[in-house]
Parts: structure tokens; sequence; C-alpha cells
């Protein structure tokens, strides 16, 4: 039995290439000389327009503003990449959101046997007494024989003469809801906050993608520097 994860190890962006998206139509204009390195751009032109304008709000009351008024657009400026790892029901929940995820790839049965085994258990049915329990135990005793069923098919289906390519496509059938994939998510930080709004755990939805979203804000929080902190504010995330 293994909990779901999620596990930022990518990122680009933040709070200023938020601003700089909004001010698109005004920072060209300046003619800001252009750092040779590259990772410095964009910081050097935030820098410039927020102490050489009286016109321009700050980059917390611009961010603030715009989620406010709901323009979504500027927060399109960033990069998540997230690992996860979840059950089967919850891979399909995110798949549903193919417009807020600019990528989703996940490891497939179709191509590999799947010898992890991976497989989740909600641990809130042991807060329900016995019946709790009983099913909690029995889904765990299941989870474990369909497991070994999987590969004991993909094996003789194999020795039988049928082709591994089919064979371990059509031996997945053994899996079930609760068997767990690893998947890469690459998505914006407004297509993070659209899943968000949509999925935490204050919304009606499945408590499983809900615990995955939290934690996808947990390891957003975390980035040394901080660097999505008005964007965050902006969302009351």
């Amino acid at each position: 039995m293994t909990d779901n994860k999620a596990i930022l190890i990518g990122h680009y962006g933040g709070d200023n290439t938020h601003s700089l998206a909004a001010w698109s139509s005004t920072f060209l204009d300046l003619e800001i000389p252009m750092p040779e390195n590259i990772d410095e751009r964009v910081d050097a032109i935030v820098d410039y327009i927020v102490n050489n304008s009286k016109k321009i709000r700050n980059i917390e009351q611009l961010l603030l503003y715009l989620g406010q008024e709901g323009h979504n657009s500027p927060f399109r400026f960033s990069s998540l990449h997230f690992v996860t790892t979840t059950e089967i029901a919850t891979h399909i929940q995110f798949l549903k959101h193919s417009v807020a995820l600019l990528a989703e790839n996940a490891e497939s049965a179709r191509y590999k046997e799947l010898k992890e085994d991976k497989f989740y258990l909600p641990k809130d049915w042991l807060e329900f007494g016995d019946k709790g329990k009983f099913w909690y135990d029995t889904l765990n005793a299941q989870s474990e024989k369909l497991n070994k069923m999987y590969h004991n098919c993909f094996k003789d289906l194999v020795e039988a003469g049928m082709s591994k390519a089919r064979a371990k496509e059509s031996s997945r059938f053994f899996k079930m809801y609760n068997s767990q994939l690893n998947s890469n998510k690459f998505l914006s930080f407004d297509g993070f906050v659209q899943i968000y709004k949509k999925r935490c755990l204050d919304s009606p939805s499945q408590y499983e993608i809900g615990d995955v979203v939290e934690q996808m804000l947990n390891e957003i929080k975390q980035i040394p520097g901080n660097p999505f902190k008005y964007s965050l504010k902006a969302f009351n995330l």
C-alpha cells in the first residue's frame, strides 16, 4: 500500500513573469537594455519598471488587482512540473482538466509489465469501526490477489504464444481502480489555480484528488525564495 503523493521537480517564472506579462503593452516602448544573461532579463525589466514609473502599481498590488478582476491570462506565463503517484481514479480526474494541464504523461501498463504493484487504500475507512476495518482489509487482500493474477495471466499468455505486447495490454484488466501510476504533470500557475479551486479539500470533489492538489500547493509554497508569493495571495492560496 502506498500513499498518493505529488512532488514539484521543476518550475519557471513566478510573480515577476506574471507582472511582466501584464505589462506587455508598455514595457517594450521603454527601450530597456537587455542583460546578456537570459535568466536575468525578466528581473531586470521588472526592477526597471517598478523603480522608474510612478503610474504603475507595485507587483503585489498589480497581481492582487488581476486576481480580483479575473484577469487570469498573465498567470499563464509560468510553468510547474510535478511528478505524482496516484490511483487510477484520481489519474482520470486530472485528465478531465486537459485545458488546465499543458502536458500529462504517465507510465503505461500497455508498454511494460507493472512490477511494483503499487495500490492505494482509503485510510479513512479505518475510522468507521469494525465494518470499516473489514472492508479496508478486504480491499487490501483483493488488491494483492488481483496483482498476482495480473502477473500470472501475463506470464501464462506469453507462454501460450500470445505476443508480449498483447499480453501486457490485456492482462492489465486485472488491475483495479486503486492501482497506482506514476505520472508527470506540466501546467502553468493559472492551470494549477483552476484545478485547485475545483478539486481542493474544501471542494465537494473526491478526497484523494483534493489531497494531491493540497500537496501541490504546499510544494509551490516551499520553493526557495517564494517566487509565487503574491500570485498565491492574489487567489487567497
